[in-house]
């Protein structure tokens, strides 16, 4: 109790903990040291009278600090006692000397002899602190290591996402430049397809043309009908001595009109709308070749698998497109390129830009599909080495591959065509599963030092006596 009180009165009343360099302000009131100078720092700041925070008496000016050396080795001596209290056993009120290895906690020694730790492994405090120490110690650069390596991915990632981006920013600006020259571009044809059809209204069509000339034949002919009807009510003598008549009768009776010289109007609309569609057509196409200037589009890799690669149990097919697995050895010259089992390399290869290439994979047998390095084990090694990365299918599992080992895909594949994407320069080759809507499988990063090529592997499986085929798209 009287540990308890005493305790009370070493106690800072503004952070309530045991004093820390405490000082007396002249009112007698103490306060650790960097606690009353915050409070009188605030007061200076918003421009108020410093006060004790205890009785609140007021100081004209900034009161001076005394170092209280009584309470403070008076507040030690209650740190020291209430550390020692923290190291006595709460069973036996004795101090901890020993450490329970079996039970991993702090004991004394009536806890050895009498309690339930007898016949336990047991060592004294300070060796068993020091060998946590060392562990500690030798944890440390480790932790450090992952942290550092966890840094330079965090760090990545954030160069990715600034540099995805500005890849977006981009696109949209090329968008909008593309759709903008696509309305420049409508707007000008649109105005001369009406221009064309409003010169055509305006022009002398040929039917208007006939209809005027018929128009002035008719009369002429009224005109030659009624001198016909005077001299047909004539005397005989000026009936006869009329030539004109004679003259003027024959060359109308005589008119044959000719139809196919009438003109078709059918045939001149055709015409018209056939010259408008293909100049319209034709303008179109321009505008649509107008999407590959803004936006060009990132072809695929053409792959062609590399036969001198080839393992003697993978069959490559003529165009070099397919490989697949096969109980029937093939006849190959022994070559250092070849592998000797399963595996097969392209003859392309990458050490800069980007890359894309698609597999359609069959749902029998086991496969693996990825890129790795020239330098790969061709002896005994699987697709997913040191210098290799992959997708692979085992059984009705599929996994991820690389550094020798095989790590489960969060979920299965369920489209048979898959696309691998390269980044050499980024350091980044990423699966991608080709379903609707396109899945992400799984993203590799690293630092490209070699040439890479495409590389798949093909087993047989031997529990459903299937062989697996993947074809290059």
């Amino acid at each position: 109790m009287a540990s308890a009180v005493m305790e009370e009165d070493v106690k800072c009343s503004i952070c309530l903990n045991l004093y820390t360099g405490p000082v007396t302000l002249t009112c007698g009131h103490n306060f650790c040291q960097e606690c009353i100078e915050t409070h009188l720092d605030t007061k200076e700041t918003n421009g108020e009278e410093h006060s004790c925070p205890r009785c609140r008496k007021r100081f004209r000016r900034r009161p001076k600090l005394k170092k209280n050396t009584d309470l403070s080795n008076i507040a030690e001596k209650v740190k020291s006692s209430a550390d020692q209290e923290n190291r006595k056993c709460s069973d036996h009120n004795r101090i901890l000397e020993l450490y329970c290895t079996d039970d991993a906690t702090c004991i004394c020694v009536f806890c050895m002899v009498e309690g339930e730790h007898g016949g336990h492994k047991v060592e004294r405090l300070e060796v068993s602190s020091e060998k946590k120490k060392k562990k500690l110690r030798d944890d440390l650069p480790l932790l450090k290591a992952e942290r550092e390596k966890t840094e330079k991915r965090v760090q990545n990632l954030h160069n990715r996402r600034k540099m995805a981006r500005k890849q977006r920013e981009a696109i949209k600006g090329k968008v909008a430049a593309l759709f903008k020259e696509i309305r420049k571009r409508v707007d000008i044809l649109e105005n001369r397809v009406r221009s064309d059809l409003s010169r055509q209204v305006e022009q002398e069509d040929p039917v208007s043309d006939l209809i005027r000339k018929l128009e002035l034949k008719m009369d002429e002919m009224s005109k030659k009908i009624g001198r016909l009807e005077e001299l047909n009510a004539a005397d005989p003598i000026t009936l006869l001595q009329d030539r004109d008549s004679d003259r003027h009768t024959e060359e109308d009776t005589g008119l044959c009109w000719n139809e196919t010289a009438e003109p078709d109007e059918f045939l001149a609309s055709i015409r018209s709308h056939i010259g408008l569609s293909m100049m319209i057509r034709k303008s179109l196409s321009d505008i649509m070749n107008t999407k590959d200037t803004h936006l060009p589009e990132l072809q695929p890799t053409g792959i062609a698998l590399d036969t001198n690669t080839a393992a003697d149990n993978v069959q490559i097919s003529k165009d070099r497109k397919s490989a697949a697995s096969t109980d029937v050895k093939q006849t190959q010259p022994n070559t250092a390129n070849r592998f000797e089992s399963s595996q097969v390399l392209s003859t392309n290869t990458f050490s800069s830009g980007q890359h894309y290439w698609m597999v359609e994979t069959s749902t029998s047998g086991d496969w693996a599909v990825g890129m790795g390095y020239p330098s790969m084990r061709r002896r005994g090694g699987w697709l997913g080495e040191n210098k290799s990365w992959g997708i692979g299918r085992t059984g009705h599992s599929y996994q991820m591959l690389h550094n020798g080992e095989s790590k489960l895909l969060s979920h299965a594949i369920s489209s048979d065509s898959l696309l691998v994407y390269l980044d050499y320069e980024a350091g980044r080759l990423s699966f991608y599963e080709l379903s609707d809507p396109p899945n992400i499988l799984h993203t590799f990063t690293t630092t490209f030092t070699e040439p890479l090529h495409a590389a798949l592997q093909l087993r047989k499986d031997f529990i459903y006596n299937s062989h697996s085929q993947i074809r290059v798209i």
